[in-house]
């Protein structure tokens, strides 16, 4: 009897599921990655099966907000690699990035609170080179869509 019940309930749980597209809301850290320096961030992400569209929206100490687009792929194990790929200016935002960002992001889903939880090093062939900029990142599923 229990198995039937299970099998009747188990779409209710897998639709319930949160997905990754939408906005995500929430902080990365700046001055390496043991840094408590942070900034408010926000990640708009879409996907088309395991590849993943979006745009981060980081808030600088002055004000201004840098918006890079993104891409990536979302992982069987619900790993995500993402990289900047073009820097979104316009008449209002010319605020040039000095770096551009890959992430490493694991996604948490939830029902109440699903979570992007992960790291942002800076794009540079010299890989293993000390002054590499890095940090850390938490980002929430945002409850209504803002961006």
């Amino acid at each position: 009897m229990k198995p039937l019940l299970f099998a009747l309930f188990l779409p209710l749980f897998v639709s319930a599921q949160t997905d990754l597209d939408g906005l995500w809301e929430g902080n990365m850290t700046v001055g390496g990655i043991y840094s408590n320096e942070a900034l408010p961030m926000q990640l708009y992400l879409s996907t088309d099966g395991r590849f993943i569209k979006g745009r981060s929206y980081v808030t600088l100490p002055d004000g201004e907000i840098l918006r890079m687009d993104l891409k990536g792929e979302l992982y069987g194990d619900r790993s995500i690699g993402m990289v900047e790929i073009a820097f979104v200016g316009d008449s209002d935002n010319d605020v040039m990035p000095e770096f551009n960002r890959q992430y490493q992001i694991t996604f948490k889903p939830d029902l109440w609170e699903s979570e992007l939880r992960g790291f942002w090093q800076e794009v540079t062939p010299e890989t293993f080179k000390g002054t590499r900029r890095r940090g850390r990142m938490v980002l929430k599923k945002a409850k209504t869509p803002r961006a």
